[in-house]
């Protein structure tokens, strides 16, 4: 059996938050899509639908509006952007 022709069953929600937490602009429909597959693979009334929605809305956001959350970065500058400090003549 090739990786194509093996069925995957719905992820556990640790692997769904691996899955959709690493998503990026670009890779957001994709990701999204395969999402949607579980989705529609779980009856309507099932439990884990919300979460999926959920997950479903914020690939849509990701893709459309760009990286979320941008802030501050939580980083120092590195020492080759911070221009030189200024030496008295």
């Amino acid at each position: 059996m090739t990786v194509l022709e093996h069925i995957y069953g719905i992820p556990s929600e640790d692997e769904l938050a691996m899955l959709v937490g690493a998503a990026v602009p670009h890779f957001a429909p994709q990701i999204r899509g395969r999402i949607a597959e579980y989705a529609a693979a779980l009856p309507v009334d099932h439990p884990r639908q919300r979460g999926l929605a959920r997950q479903l809305a914020r690939l849509d956001e990701l893709a459309e509006d760009g990286q979320l959350g941008e802030g501050p970065l939580d980083l120092p500058p590195r020492p080759s952007l911070v221009p030189p400090a200024t030496a008295p003549r």
